[in-house]
Formats: C-alpha cells, structure tokens, sequence
C-alpha cells in the first residue's frame, strides 16, 4: 500500500517509516479480484457484492475480527452494500450490533477518511462500459485512491472490473501494483 499511495500522492518522494505489513493469513496477499458482472441500477454491480460478501465469510469463519472498511467510490453503491451485508447475515455472531457497524465501517472513501483498518475492501462498482465518465472521475482523483489505499494496515482487495477501470487516471497505478486474485 506504501508504494502505491507513494506513487499516486507523492510523486514517490515519501520514506518508508516502517516495513510492510505481513498479508492476511485468511484472504492472502492484496490483489484484485476482477469481478466481470452483470450491471444493476446506476453504477451497483451485485456480483461484486456477492465476492465481498464470500471474502466476509472467510474471515468471520477463519476466526479474524472485524477489523476492516468497505470502501467505494459511489454513494449508491455504498448503500447496496450496507443492505446486501446485512440481508446476507454475515455480520450476526460477528459483531455486536450489525446495523451499527454497517453505518460505521462501509461508505465512501470520503467517511473512512483519518481511519485505519487491518483490511479494505475497495469495491468499484461502474461495470458498465458507457460509465466512462464515472470511472474517470473517480481515478482522476488521487486523493480518493490514495485514501482508500492508505485506511489498509495489513491488506487491500479491490472488487472489480479490472479491464474497464485499469486505464482510469490513478487506478492504472493499482493495476501494476496489485496481482490478479481469486475471491
């Protein structure tokens, strides 16, 4: 996560003060989990869901805590994934109050701002190719990467169509960065 934000934020002119985290005993390394599916309403994509959904089972039944933020670009695909996270149970038996942490730990990259977590899961969202713009605009912006990069302590998972957002301004830098994965 250092490198990139390096590159993305600072022009690679930042001193690594610490040594990189260990990867996640449960999910492994960071990577991209390229998600091709099917588009919803606006820029939601429910198969991303589905594959953050499987990683939040993997963790809560690999004995992990809940440390962790659901991030996005997009307030409409924030709100799908606080209802499809709550319908989905996941969080029962995990944490104490799941509609609380929903509110909490998934949004926008601008609410996780000055947060920090063992593992981000940057879900994208925009799956279809006429939603150019949307993806421009979000990898326009280096400080939204960067922000969403930097709140993982341990680990990063990017959720989506690596094809449509790999030549989208900054996101080409996670590209290079971040290994294909599996879910």
């Amino acid at each position: 996560m250092f490198d990139i934000s390096n590159e993305i934020a600072y022009a690679n002119l930042m001193v690594q003060a610490k040594t990189a985290s260990p990867e996640n005993a449960i999910l492994g390394p960071s990577k991209w989990i390229d998600v091709q599916g099917k588009p919803g309403p606006d820029k939601w994509c429910a198969d991303e869901a589905a594959i953050l959904i499987d990683g939040l089972n993997r963790l809560k039944y690999g004995g992990a805590k809940p440390d962790l933020y659901v991030v996005t670009p997009f307030v409409i695909v924030q709100d799908h994934l606080r209802q499809e996270i709550l319908k989905s149970r996941v969080l029962h038996g995990w944490v104490d109050n799941p509609g609380a942490w929903v509110w909490e730990h998934v949004g926008t990259v601008h609410t996780v701002q000055g947060r920090e977590a063992e593992i981000v899961f940057f879900v994208l969202g925009a799956q279809m190719s006429s939603q150019n713009g949307a993806r421009a605009w979000a990898g326009g912006r280096p400080n939204l990467v960067n922000v969403a990069v930097t709140r993982a302590k341990t680990s990063l998972y990017v959720i989506g169509n690596r094809q449509l957002w790999k030549s989208a301004g900054v996101f080409a830098v996670l590209d290079r960065y971040l290994p294909d994965g599996a879910a």
